[in-house]
């Protein structure tokens, strides 16, 4: 019960920031994700696409002496890649706190983790699936959602409704 609710507190940390019309344009939507991640590891992100392998894993992430590298498949959907980007995340919560990059700036040594039946990767992939929904509605919301609701409007989280549409995940009138 304990990591559902330190994912549910990481994703709150990492979503509220984010500030991206809706329904959100998955690259914008990417960048802001990458933003937030950097403001609450306190150093800079940086996310790089390449190809992997097939049948390997689908992203990496290389912890440096001032910043972290993210590597995710390029051929991933945008959204695939959140879900892969919010997996290397969780590895970062995981590790944060037990010290940083080699004080020498080398990268920690990267272990190949392809064992999927591996606790801390499962648990990994529960993350990266618990963002991959929690913003997927952006992408997915209408124009008239609680999501896209300007301030102040009939809709908007401060208002009655809002708060109401917001608890119920409400993605408004499909049209």
């Amino acid at each position: 019960m304990r990591t559902r609710k330190e994912m549910r507190r990481l994703a709150d940390a990492l979503i509220d920031p984010i500030e991206v019309a809706v329904p959100a344009d998955p690259e914008v939507l990417f960048e802001a994700l990458v933003a937030s991640v950097s403001a609450w590891r306190g150093r800079e992100v940086v996310v790089h696409r390449a190809a992997f392998p097939p049948h390997t894993a689908s992203g990496l992430w290389l912890e440096r002496e001032s910043h972290d590298d993210v590597v995710v498949d390029e051929r991933a959907a945008v959204w695939h890649q959140i879900v892969i980007l919010c997996h290397e995340v969780w590895h970062m919560s995981r590790r944060r706190g037990a010290g940083g990059a080699e004080a020498d700036g080398r990268s920690r040594a990267v272990a190949a983790r392809s064992d999927f039946s591996l606790a801390e990767e499962q648990e990994a992939d529960r993350f990266g699936m618990l963002m991959g929904s929690r913003l997927r509605t952006w992408l997915d919301a209408s124009t008239d959602s609680v999501f896209a609701a300007e301030s102040g409007g009939p809709a908007s989280p401060e208002s009655l409704a809002g708060r109401i549409g917001a608890a119920l995940n409400y993605r408004g009138t499909t049209g």
